[in-house]
């Protein structure tokens, strides 16, 4: 090995030791593995001599403690070796095949076999494999490319080399020295005191490291490019015996930043074309680095193709200082006026990894070379928890470093018993599902990660760990603890995101490669249920939590307050909530001649929360008995004036904290309340400057309050959610199947209303139905239809006929309707006109206490019989068998497929409380933006269940904001052409179901395809395929619509609305109409807008933004004039009545071939209109045409040319123009007739034949 041969030769001479580490092996590292050894430090040398012995050691013990897939062990490869030697014998014996078939039959190779059971043993299936080789290929940095960066970093050596060396300065001439070079020096707070005694000094270094991953080969690219870790080590004779103490050491280390920082920008040095920059080692901000960027001036020394940086780290010897002074337990920064000095964990712990960079790498590199997929492994477990935003650059996150050491670790402990997790043969997959199996299963606090030995008593045993850290991963030398910065809160992220990435890992559907390693989810807004924006206060430092004790190890009083918070938070919630993390933007780097920048009061705080959503809306937190005195102190510590004794109904008396909220919604808020209040007791923290963002959505989905007069319609009475309707429909249930007297008997009665689906846009309110219709607004007259369905007993008598049985269900209208008025329930039969019609021909409305209106229909399953015999039946016409085809698919949709998916989505939102409020925002913000004619309500209730049954890449949402969130995101990145949407309601699909759904997907897909090609009109399948376990082909709600252009329309807005959202919830706005935007939509893209009469739009209460005077009524104003109020549309109650609606269908019927509606279902105002780009061609004029048109001519170019009148060729004949376009104004005017009295006017944005 290549250590054994450099202990045989002779030592070096001291100056040439200290040259020695870049400047003659940098060259190798893209050529050689073994060059590594060359940057490792003679005090290494010893450990490698062991090598040997080492990699025997890793197999022990691997039979019990791997998994089953596993073959390292040496008798496999030995079986492996006897199979190649007998398979090349026997290919070697086939010589007379010619050259060409030989190839053919050759024996497989080591790695080819290797690979084939990779595949089978190693991987979750081949295409995850494939995507993992691919994913790397990607993100691998091409080595033998590295010349420039390896140039500039033997420059770098020279440079540091060169300068003069200087001792015993004082720091006010350090300071003067500095300021004439324009540079300032980043010494952490609290900066040096002017009479200080001891002095400064430089000489060059000892030597210098290559760190980090690069010289691991673990690097891989990224959004923001990447780094190579130099380590400069300053040496020895700079230091004195106490520099560990009061910040001594990080003050010279400093310093000694600053001549290094210095020499880069001498002019003579030949790299002052190099940009350079001060930043913070990990976000601490005691440990100043450079970041030094490539030159771009194209020399030898210019790495920018690289697209990396180079960070110079200053670093020390292991022996500088005794190891027993920073042990965790140690005080190394003193309290002026204090006996006792309390320990400082976490400034010791930075001064011992700054010694320990070297023997950490070796460590690595050790594991490097006995697993082959370790380095791959390193890069995907990075990967991994770069796109979860687990690796921020602030001090108390983890690193990646941290991530490869523990994975390191487990292919030597952290098994059972004692042995290993990981074993040396496993697949990069493997490493990685273990490492992460490790993080989300272990047990940290109870079960202290030790990767090497560690004492049972003493500076350094596990108890000095345990009561100095929040996590404790100590290294190999059993004195460093790499999780020493790591807060809590932090860590509970990260086993958080372990146990969701194990989630996908071990599904049994489809792999979820995209959601673990592809898909960026550091988005916030999209990550956490609930989000808290704290503008931080002023007076940080003289908080009573920030004691001088706690100063010594956090002088940053941000730094500590963020570290503060989640534990208040999490001791408050209890069980309310399963994840809190405080996050905050790191320092950015800032220019070597300026100060270092630091935390003020300008600084902000995102607090993330994962809701319990069982537990996250009661409205009492129980504390313990009266009697525990200890436990009720405790409490009322942290509760303060809340805290109150109460009795409770078992005779329990309890210290409790009491919270108010009225109706679900409100209720969803009390977690907001208890932060705020917890903020302002313990860190003073004003209630202004604590942002919850949860319930800002919620004006979205309720009435407006300040235009809507409450005795119309009041949020308050929508406080018990849909239980009143509910409990209506029950007293509807039990009265019709008490009905005496009647043929059949009914069996079954189904509720198959949006409501019912806890799903409709806005809860159902109760109206007064015995009032007349005129103490009501015309523009509040709209009373919603609940639909029923009415299933009766099994009978012979029923005729065999369509239209007779059409009649029957009239007839039991009639019956039960004469029978239900005796109960209090008066109800109105209506028989549909349409004669042709052999489906839905009338129902039954009945009106229930305390003012609802069901909507029935009776089902009859002998229909469905009926349709199918006559579709089948060779013999009947085609017009019959279409109109039974339409019959059957409306009996199958209303009477079939609407209850199933009522009681799936019921069952849904039972399960998940916080999907009715994400199903009807999303409802809410699709009529906003006019696409409601397009979609219908069980489509946008599937697409708001699917971020539900199917949540990866993250939990699954528990509030409506993220909920709404997560849709929004879903409309705008699914891929509608390549993937169907499968929404698995029930929690039981097969995988043969979704095969068949993936197979029916590609039929549509390849139909589609093929007409397209053909130029045939498709029938098949729209742009949306969403389908369940009990619609497979994605039939009943989108096989008509919407098409390609209206999803395109939702995807663009949808990323907008997102983009919005992002931005508002991620910066330091907090108005109340910060999200009116993202229900706000543009109407300058319409050709037409027209403008309705307020006042006769019957759901005008509903609209965004109502004008309150088309509210009042006489009776308002006058009571003795209530009387005299008349309505436009009579004295009685219209259930279901919409003329926007109605006139909306009108338009439909008569222009849907020529143009496109959009509207607000909602109580808008407006319709938008598209005129259909290929109607507007000039076309041969013929009779019946389908609409007003007039002449067109064409020029040479295919610009239209309108004639008004007609035109006289060379031979003097007056002659019409042959072809002929849409007259847009006569359309227009037509448009506004059949509207008469509702339109009020309507705007033309722009000229449909005009050209740009």
């Amino acid at each position: 090995m290549a250590s054994s041969k450099r202990k045989a030769a002779a030592p070096a001479p001291a100056h040439a030791k200290k040259a020695r580490g870049i400047s003659d092996t940098l060259v190798e590292v893209s050529s050689s593995e073994e060059s590594f050894d060359d940057m490792i430090d003679d005090d290494e040398d010893d450990d490698e001599d062991n090598d040997e012995e080492e990699e025997g050691d890793y197999i022990e013990g691997e039979d019990e403690d791997m998994e089953s897939g596993s073959d390292a062990d040496d008798d496999g490869d030995d079986g492996q070796d006897d199979f190649m030697a007998a398979a090349e014998h026997e290919a070697s014996s086939g010589s007379r095949l010619d050259a060409k078939n030989k190839s053919l039959y050759k024996a497989p190779t080591n790695e080819e076999i290797q690979g084939l059971q990779e595949s089978a043993d190693l991987f979750k299936s081949n295409i995850f494999k494939l995507q993992i080789e691919e994913l790397l290929k990607e993100v691998h940095i091409d080595y033998s490319k590295a010349q420039p960066l390896e140039a500039a970093l033997r420059k770098l050596k020279d440079v540091f080399d060169k300068t003069p060396a200087h001792h015993d300065l004082s720091l006010a001439t350090i300071k003067a020295n500095m300021k004439k070079k324009s540079i300032v020096i980043p010494f952490p707070r609290p900066e040096p005191a002017g009479d200080i005694q001891y002095t400064f000094g430089y000489s060059s270094p000892t030597a210098m490291h290559l760190v980090g991953s690069f010289p691991l080969k673990t690097v891989s690219k990224t959004r923001h490019g990447w780094t190579v870790d130099v380590a400069v080590e300053i040496p020895g004779e700079l230091f004195q015996e106490k520099d560990h103490m009061n910040n001594r050491y990080f003050y010279k280390r400093a310093y000694y930043l600053s001549v290094l920082a210095a020499a880069i920008q001498d002019k003579k040095s030949g790299m002052s074309n190099c940009a350079i920059e001060y930043s913070t080692f990990n976000g601490d901000q005691r440990k100043p680095i450079l970041i030094l960027h490539p030159s771009g001036d194209k020399s030898e020394i210019d790495f920018k193709k690289m697209r990396c940086t180079i960070r110079i780290i200053p670093c020390i010897s292991s022996s500088v200082f005794p190891a027993q002074r920073l042990a965790p337990g140690r005080n190394n920064v003193r309290l002026a006026d204090a006996s006792d000095q309390p320990p400082t964990p976490q400034y010791n712990t930075a001064v011992q990894q700054d010694s320990a960079f070297t023997s950490h790498l070796a460590f690595l590199y050790q594991h490097s070379k006995n697993c082959l997929a370790f380095k791959d492994a390193c890069i995907l477990l990075k990967i991994w928890a770069t796109q979860r935003g687990l690796l921020r650059r602030t001090s108390e996150s983890i690193s990646g470093f941290l991530l490869e050491m523990l994975m390191a670790y487990l292919l030597q402990g952290g098994g059972t018993k004692g042995g290993k997790k990981l074993a040396n043969g496993f697949s990069s997959y493997q490493l990685v599902k273990g490492t992460i199996d490790y993080i989300a299963q272990h047990d940290f606090e109870a079960q202290p990660v030790f990767m090497g030995q560690h004492t049972t008593s003493g500076e350094f045993s596990r108890d000095a760990f345990v009561s100095n850290f929040d996590v404790v991963i100590v290294d190999p030398s059993g004195k460093i603890n790499l999780a020493g910065h790591v807060s809590k809160a932090a860590f509970d992220e990260l086993q958080h995101e372990a146990r969701l990435a194990m989630k996908f890992f071990t599904e049994s559907g489809d792999d979820k490669f995209e959601a673990l390693f592809l898909k960026r989810v550091d988005n916030v807004l999209l990550r956490f249920d609930n989000i808290v924006r704290v503008q931080v206060p002023k007076n940080l430092g003289q908080l009573k939590s920030y004691t001088k004790r706690a100063a010594l190890d956090y002088p940053s009083p941000f730094v500590h307050f963020a570290r503060s918070v989640a534990p208040l938070l999490k001791r408050g919630l209890t069980n309310r909530i399963y994840l809190v993390t405080a996050h905050y933007e790191p320092l950015e780097n800032w220019s070597i001649s300026a100060t270092a920048p630091s935390f003020g009061s300008e600084s902000l705080m995102t607090i993330g929360l994962l809701l319990n959503p069982q537990e996250c809306s009661r409205l009492v937190d129980h504390g313990p008995p009266a009697d525990d005195l200890e436990a009720a102190k405790v409490f009322r510590a942290l509760w303060g004036d809340k805290a109150e004794l109460r009795r409770f109904k078992d005779g329990s008396i309890l210290e409790s904290a009491v919270w108010e909220a009225q109706g679900p919604e409100a209720r969803q808020l009390i977690v907001g309340q208890m932060i705020s209040y917890l903020l302002k007791l313990h860190f003073s923290v004003p209630h202004d400057s604590v942002h919850y963002w949860a319930g800002q959505l919620n004006k979205f989905i309720q009435y407006n309050p300040k235009a809507v007069p409450e005795r119309l319609f009041d949020n308050k009475n929508a406080a018990n959610g849909f239980q009143t309707v509910v409990d209506a429909f029950e007293s509807l249930s039990k009265a019709v199947k008490s009905l005496e007297d009647m043929p059949l008997s009914v069996i079954h009665m189904y509720f198959a209303s949006p409501a019912a689906r806890l799903s409709s846009t806005f809860i159902p309110q109760a109206r007064d139905l015995n009032a007349p219709a005129t103490s009501y607004p015309d523009s509040a007259q709209y009373v919603e239809p609940l639909d029923v369905v009415i299933q009766f007993e099994s009978s012979q008598k029923w005729p065999d006929n369509l239209k007779a049985i059409q009649r029957m269900k009239t007839a039991f209208y009639l019956r039960m309707a004469d029978k239900l008025k005796y109960k209090g329930m008066p109800a109105t039969v209506v028989e549909e006109t349409e004669e042709e019609s052999l489906g839905l021909n009338g129902f039954m409305d009945v009106r229930v206490a305390p003012g609802f209106v069901f909507r029935c229909r009776i089902s009859y399953d002998r229909e469905s019989t009926l349709c199918e015999n006559v579709i089948s039946d060779r013999k009947s016409s085609h017009s019959l068998k279409e109109q039974h085809q339409k019959a059957l698919d409306l009996y199958n949709r209303h009477f079939v497929q609407a209850p199933m998916h009522t009681f799936q989505v019921h069952a849904l939102c039972h399960r998940h409380p916080s999907l009715s409020q994400t199903i009807r925002l999303t409802k809410r913000w699709v009529s906003a933006h006019w696409l409601a004619p397009f979609l219908n309500d069980e489509t946008l209730e599937l697409l708001a269940a699917a971020v539900y049954v199917d949540p990866a890449p993250w939990a699954t949402p528990a509030s409506g904001f993220v909920g709404f969130a997560r849709v929004l995101n879903l409309l705008a990145t699914w891929d509608w052409k390549h993937e169907p949407l499968v929404v698995d309601l029930t929690g039981e699909m097969t995988s043969n179901e979704r095969e068949e759904i993936r197979n029916n997907f590609a039929k549509t897909r390849k139909n589609a395809t093929s007409q397209a090609q053909t130029t045939v009109a498709s029938s098949d399948h729209a742009t949306m395929f969403i389908a369940t376990g009990k619609d497979t082909s994605s039939k009943w709600w989108t096989w008509q619509g919407p098409s390609r252009m209206i999803v395109e329309r939702l995807r663009l807005l949808a990323k907008t609305s997102l983009e919005h959202m992002t931005r508002v919830t991620t910066s330091s706005e907090t108005s109340s109409g910060a999200f009116n935007p993202v229900f706000i939509t543009p109407t300058v893209h319409y050709d037409i807008v027209i403008d309705l009469d307020p006042a006769l739009c019957t759901r005008y209460a509903q609209n965004l933004a109502p004008n309150a005077q088309y509210f009042v009524t006489k009776g308002d104003k006058f009571k003795n004039l209530g009387s005299l109020q008349k309505s436009a549309f009579g004295d009685k109650i219209l259930v279901g009545f919409d003329p926007v609606a109605e006139y909306l269908a009108e338009l439909q019927r008569t222009y849907g071939d020529i143009a496109l509606f959009f509207h607000d279902q909602y109580g808008g105002t407006q319709i938008g209109v598209l005129w259909n780009p290929s109607a507007l061609s000039p076309r041969t004029w013929k009779v019946n045409l389908g609409f007003n048109n007039k002449p067109a001519d064409v020029n040479k170019d295919g610009v239209m040319e309108l004639k008004e009148h007609d035109s006289k060729q060379k031979s003097g004949k007056a002659t019409g123009s042959k072809l002929v376009v849409p007259n847009i104004e006569a359309l227009m005017s037509e448009m506004e007739r059949i509207g008469h009295g509702l339109v009020g006017s309507i705007q033309v944005n722009r000229d449909p034949t005009a050209t740009d």
